[in-house]
């Protein structure tokens, strides 16, 4: 089965398509903004339509999103499926969310004629890593801004319905499987923005202090830090710990969480190998080094972005690995090397949420 998603460059397409690719069998096609010129579209069995323009002038918005939802039409096969990325705003009576509707009533109208199905999602506000900050979502602003020391302004502290980006795709999936989800049972979060902001405050004071991290039993509490430490400055990755040393030796604390549930482990590392080449999506890993010397890595899926860093027993360091970075650790000093590792829950070999592609 081939799924193709339009504006699969942007920040719900690179979810979708990162997540679908590695999660399913499905022939994943990711489609830019010329969609229209590329020939695949045609083999598609199903289309998440997520391309769009949400920002400028209200006559061009309307412009682009009916003619981006008119091109996709004259561009799929007869039977196409098609799911599409609406918006919360048509509920408001906005010029954008007018629009939205318009596009919803085209694509429902053309299955109906040609006889896909069609459904539909009225996504509230989306979070989660790697979206734009200063565009249109508070959270990634005021993500950006927190790592950055720099202080978020809030202009109207309202209540806010938050959906966290990876529950947007599995909604993709479901539908896609013909598990039906209404829009009613979206999982969605009710919160003020200030509380966001005290929650990342509480997060930059404890986890660039202490190392600390928060209760990540709570699904909303594990998303917000896991999109946190997405927009650390890579050069403030490495934590160094404080090490207490007497005539006895010394000790150095791994972890402080405010949850019980994780897993503790360490490894042995022989000269020249390398461990890792994997990535998580949901699960929150740490690497401390105790004894050896090693190389770290870290590269932000669909990128050749690549981050290295040198970390060695003599020096107690820890680095925890943000979702969406395939890593790895290499010995590079002549001896063994004792690595100790802790994750966020427990292993799952029925969902182990690890995913190989190399660094």
């Amino acid at each position: 089965m081939k799924i193709g998603i339009t504006g699969g460059n942007g920040f719900i397409g690179y979810h979708t398509y990162h997540n679908l690719k590695h999660t399913t069998d499905w022939d994943i096609i990711k489609l830019d903004r010329a969609f229209y010129f590329d020939k695949r579209i045609k083999e598609c069995d199903w289309i998440i339509h997520l391309a769009g323009m949400n920002r400028g002038d209200e006559d061009e918005i309307r412009k682009t999103n009916i003619e981006l939802t008119q091109v996709l039409l004259d561009s799929v096969k007869t039977g196409c499926n098609i799911i599409f990325s609406s918006s919360t705003q048509v509920e408001l009576n906005n010029s954008y969310g007018d629009c939205k509707l318009e596009c919803e009533q085209m694509i429902q109208q053309w299955c109906q004629q040609y006889g896909g199905k069609f459904y539909n999602i009225r996504i509230p506000n989306v979070f989660g890593p790697f979206c734009k900050p200063n565009y249109n979502s508070f959270v990634a602003t005021f993500c950006h801004k927190v790592c950055n020391n720099e202080t978020p302004e809030i202009t109207n502290d309202n209540e806010v319905n938050l959906m966290y980006v990876n529950d947007v795709v599995e909604i993709f999936k479901y539908y896609i499987d013909e598990k039906i989800v209404n829009d009613t049972s979206l999982p969605y979060i009710n919160i003020k923005v200030s509380d966001v902001l005290e929650k990342l405050n509480y997060y930059k004071e404890y986890y660039f202090g202490e190392g600390r991290v928060p209760d990540l039993n709570d699904d909303f509490e594990r998303n917000l830090f896991n999109t946190f430490i997405s927009y650390i400055p890579h050069d403030k990755r490495l934590i160094k710990t404080e090490l207490h040393s007497d005539e006895r030796g010394s000790l150095t604390e791994l972890a402080k969480v405010d949850s019980s549930e994780g897993q503790v482990f360490f490894s042995t590392t022989n000269k020249g190998y390398v461990r890792g080449e994997h990535f998580h999506m949901r699960k929150f890993e740490r690497f401390c080094v105790v004894d050896g010397d090693a190389i770290i890595r870290i590269r932000k899926l669909g990128t050749d972005d690549t981050q290295e860093y040198k970390v060695s027993g003599d020096e107690i360091k820890i680095i925890d690995m943000p979702i969406m970075y395939t890593h790895n650790i290499e010995n590079v000093g002549d001896n063994k090397l004792t690595t100790i590792f802790w994750i966020s829950e427990l292993y799952d070999e029925n969902n182990p949420d690890t995913f190989y592609e190399k660094v």
